[in-house]
């Protein structure tokens, strides 16, 4: 399984790594809520290192130590966020991951935080010092396909070789332009119409005997 070799400089969000406890915990979830809290406010403007530390009452100097810019706290808060939200327990085939994946996604960017996510991540993009930071979310979000695309490898449903970049585009791609650039709603039968374009496109032929659409 291929991925970009950009992928490692994005550690904080990276679902693996154990969050900091005692003290060090407040601090972050004070810090997270007060992102989100002026995303929704104010927009990715009012996201300043100052408002934020002013919000979560901590020191400017503690976030300027944790994060290169005001994008990588928001990237940061936006990944904590969804940890939860955007995991699910696999069902054993391919296609029906798929299908709950995209519809977490789908259920989880549709709520007005994450619609206020989107556009601050769609701003980050045309910042060009600020790029790899505000690209941490989306790497977060295509390293939580990686359970259960290497299952689907395992089973022999998908190549071993298969580029988790191209997964990912052709997967999650479609949603996040129906939400962010056309507005159109999501159902169940869009989704299922993606998954289908995805498994024709990714997916190894059946073998005999095998049940799985």
């Amino acid at each position: 399984m291929t991925s970009s070799k950009n992928e490692h400089d994005f550690n904080l969000m990276d679902p693996a790594r154990p969050r900091p406890g005692g003290r060090t915990a407040d601090v972050t979830k004070r810090v997270h809520e007060a992102v989100l809290g002026l995303l929704m406010e104010g927009g990715d403007e009012s996201c300043s290192f100052q408002n934020v530390a002013r919000r979560a009452n901590v020191e400017r100097s503690t976030l300027y130590r944790r994060y290169p810019n005001r994008w990588a706290m928001m990237s940061d808060a936006f990944a904590a966020a969804y940890v939860d939200d955007l995991s699910f327990d696999s069902t054993g085939n391919f296609r029906d991951d798929l299908i709950c994946h995209l519809s977490r996604v789908a259920h989880t960017l549709g709520s007005p935080l994450g619609m206020a996510m989107l556009a601050a991540g769609a701003v980050a993009r045309l910042d060009p010092a600020s790029r790899v930071a505000a690209g941490g979310f989306w790497e977060f979000r295509k390293n939580q396909q990686r359970g259960f695309v290497q299952a689907a490898i395992d089973r022999g449903e998908l190549p071993p070789d298969v580029s988790l970049d191209a997964l990912f585009a052709a997967a999650d791609g479609p949603l996040y332009f129906r939400l962010l650039i056309i507005a159109q709603p999501v159902d169940k039968a869009w989704i299922e119409s993606v998954v289908d374009q995805v498994w024709k496109a990714f997916c190894l032929p059946r073998r005999t005997g095998d049940s799985n659409t």
